[in-house]
């Protein structure tokens, strides 16, 4: 079997936002509280949440790659070790551009345990196909790319699209 890129649906991605797709939890921090994909309020001890600013984040709670199951136990246990766990805010969750948000961001103070997703502009397939492959051979998932100029918008859009490598058995002739 070969793992491969399958392209069928997605976007030219020339001119786009990549990053590397952590396989964590998502978390959002409201400028008070974290909170879970759906809403749901994450039982972060103090030492994580003490520093945060007070602007809304958006990103992912992870701890290496696979590590997901470890990470699942740690902030899904009433009062589990959240010791090794990062969060890693891949946009902020306000008003302006894709670029607008990126450069606020950056302009804000954050605990060591906080870091910002890099995000690198694509010139095209060739080069999405590059840097995914680059990913997987560090043993991450994938990527993301982000349309350039995008609005903030909860959930699922066209503006963001996962990019993962699927296994597809290809038979050979001869």
């Amino acid at each position: 079997m070969n793992p491969v890129l399958l392209t069928t649906d997605i976007p030219d991605p020339a001119g786009w936002w990549v990053s590397i797709k952590l396989d964590g939890c998502r978390a959002v921090w409201s400028g008070s509280v974290l909170l879970s994909r759906s809403g749901c309020r994450l039982n972060a001890p103090q030492w994580f949440t003490e520093a945060l600013p007070r602007c809304r984040m958006d990103g992912e709670l992870w701890m290496g790659n696979g590590s997901f199951q470890r990470l699942a136990s740690a902030i899904q246990t009433k009062g589990g070790s959240w010791s090794g766990v990062e969060y890693h805010v891949f946009d902020l969750a306000e008003a302006g551009t894709f670029e607008d948000r990126m450069d606020r961001l950056s302009k804000i103070t954050l605990p060591r345990h906080v870091h910002i997703v890099t995000h690198r502009l694509c010139t095209g397939m060739a080069d999405l196909d590059r840097m995914e492959r680059e990913v997987v051979d560090h043993g991450g998932e994938g990527c993301v790319i982000r349309r350039p100029g995008c609005l903030y918008r909860p959930g699922r859009s066209g503006d963001v699209v996962k990019i993962k490598r699927l296994v597809k058995d290809v038979e050979h002739s001869i």
